[in-house]
C-alpha cells in the first residue's frame, strides 16, 4: 500500500459517517431534543430597568447673585465644591453599596424569595452577594444611570429596581444634608472667630486714626494696601478651604495639594509688593514712613477681615440653603416596568450549543468506534495495549 493510500482523506471520514448514518441521525436527534427540553425546563428570568438622570448641582438664585459680586475670593468661591453636589460617582457608589442592598433585602424579604430560609444556617453576606449579582448599575452614552434587576418574577424585578431608585434618593438626600450640616457648623465657628478679629481690627484702626489724626493716605499707598489686603484675604480663604478639605478628605487630597501651590504663589506676590511694590500706583510699604506703615497695616487688617467675614457668611448661607432644601436629589427618567420578554435562557443559543456539541460528540464517537474496529481486526500492537490497559483497570481479588 502506498503512502497516498494509507492517508485518510476527508472523503474517507465522510464515508465512515455515512456508513453509520442511522446512528448519526439518532444521536443528533437525541442531542437536539435534549437541548429543546432543557431550555424549556430551565427557570425563566426577566430583567427590569429604571433610568435616572445625571444630577446637577443646586444653588439658590440669591446665593448665585452674592457669588457674582466682585470680591477677591469670588473666583475661589465659584470653584469650590464643599458640599458634594451628588455627582455621578456618588450615585454609583450608593447604588453599589451594602447599605442599599440590606435595605432592599429587608423590604422584600429576599432571604425567603431566594430560598435561603430553607437551609438551617445562612449569612447575610450570601444574600447580599446574590442580590448584587442580580443587579446591574451602568452608565449609558448620555451619562444617565441604568439600574437593571433580574428575577424570576417580572413584577418583583420591576419593584426591586424602583425601590432602589427611591432608596438612592433617600440615602443621597441624607448624605447631602449631613455634609451641609458639617459645613455649616464649620463656617459658623469660623465666622465667630472672624467677627471677633474684625471687631478687634476695627477698634485698633479707629484708635490709631484718632491718636494720629491720620485719615487720608496717598493714592499709591492706598493701591498697595488694597492689593495686599486682597492677596491676604485670598491666602486665608485658601487656608480655610484647605483646613475644611483636610477635615473631610485628609491631607493627601489632590485639591488640598493644588491649594498649597496657589498659597505659595500668593505668598510670593505679597512679598514682592511689600519689598518692591508694583507699577506706578503701588509703592513699597517697607520704605514708607513709620506712621503710614502702621496705618496701612491696620487698614489692611480691617479690609481683610471684612472680606473674610463676607466670604464665610456666604459659605454658611449656602450650607443652610442645602441643608434646608427638600428638593429630591434623584431625577427619574424612566421607572421600571414589569417586562414581558424573558432575558434568559436564550433558547436559540442553547439549541445551537446542543446541536454543535452533539455533532462533535457523535462524529468523534463514530470515528473512534471505526478506528477501534480496524485496530481489532488487524490485531495491531495498539489494540493489544488498549486491551492490556483495560485489564489493568479491573480490581482483582
Amino acid at each position: 500500500m502506498s503512502d497516498s493510500d494509507s492517508k485518510i482523506s476527508f472523503l474517507d471520514l465522510l464515508i465512515i459517517i455515512l456508513e453509520k448514518k442511522t446512528a448519526f441521525v439518532a444521536s443528533m436527534l437525541v442531542f437536539c431534543c435534549a437541548g429543546v427540553v432543557i431550555s424549556l425546563l430551565m427557570t425563566k428570568y426577566y430583567s427590569a430597568t429604571a433610568v435616572i438622570m445625571k444630577p446637577a448641582q443646586k444653588m439658590s438664585p440669591a446665593l448665585g447673585s452674592l457669588i457674582g459680586k466682585d470680591l477677591p475670593v469670588s473666583g475661589l468661591l465659584k470653584s469650590m465644591d464643599l458640599f458634594g453636589s451628588n455627582d455621578l460617582d456618588q450615585f454609583l457608589g450608593v447604588l453599589n453599596s451594602r447599605r442599599l442592598a440590606e435595605r432592599t433585602i429587608a423590604q422584600f424579604n429576599l432571604a425567603h424569595h431566594y430560598g435561603f430560609d430553607k437551609s438551617k444556617k445562612y449569612y447575610i453576606e450570601d444574600i447580599v452577594r446574590t442580590f448584587q449579582k442580580a443587579t446591574s448599575v451602568a452608565e449609558d452614552h448620555f451619562d444617565n444611570i441604568e439600574i437593571s434587576v433580574t428575577d424570576t418574577s417580572p413584577e418583583m424585578a420591576a419593584n426591586l429596581a424602583n425601590y432602589m431608585v427611591l432608596q438612592l434618593d433617600s440615602i443621597t438626600y441624607a448624605l447631602s444634608k449631613e455634609s451641609a450640616k458639617n459645613s455649616r457648623m464649620f463656617f459658623a465657628e469660623r465666622l465667630a472667630i472672624i467677627k471677633a478679629d474684625l471687631d478687634s481690627a476695627s477698634h485698633a484702626f479707629t484708635n490709631f486714626q484718632i491718636q494720629n489724626n491720620y485719615i487720608n493716605l496717598d493714592a499709591q499707598v492706598k493701591s498697595t494696601i488694597e492689593a495686599l489686603a486682597g492677596l491676604e484675604a485670598q491666602k486665608i480663604a485658601i487656608e480655610m478651604e484647605m483646613e475644611q478639605i483636610k477635615n473631610q478628605f485628609g491631607p493627601n487630597n489632590q485639591r488640598a495639594q493644588e491649594l498649597q501651590k496657589n498659597k505659595s504663589v500668593i505668598q510670593n506676590q505679597i512679598k514682592y509688593y511689600m519689598d518692591s511694590g508694583g507699577g506706578n500706583l503701588m509703592i513699597s510699604l517697607k520704605h514708607a514712613p513709620a506712621a503710614a506703615t502702621t496705618y496701612g497695616e491696620l487698614m489692611r487688617n480691617v479690609k481683610m477681615q471684612e472680606t473674610l467675614y463676607e466670604f464665610a457668611l456666604q459659605m454658611m448661607e449656602q450650607a443652610k440653603f442645602i441643608e434646608a432644601n427638600n428638593t429630591p436629589a434623584v431625577q427619574v427618567l424612566e421607572y421600571a416596568q414589569p417586562p414581558h420578554k424573558r432575558s434568559r435562557p436564550k433558547r436559540a443559543m442553547m439549541c445551537m450549543f446542543f446541536f454543535i456539541a452533539g455533532f462533535i460528540i457523535t462524529v468523534s464517537g463514530i470515528l473512534s468506534s471505526k478506528w477501534l474496529s480496524i485496530q481489532r481486526e488487524r490485531r495491531t500492537d495498539t489494540h493489544k495495549k488498549i486491551l492490556y490497559m483495560f485489564s489493568l483497570l479491573k480490581f482483582r481479588k
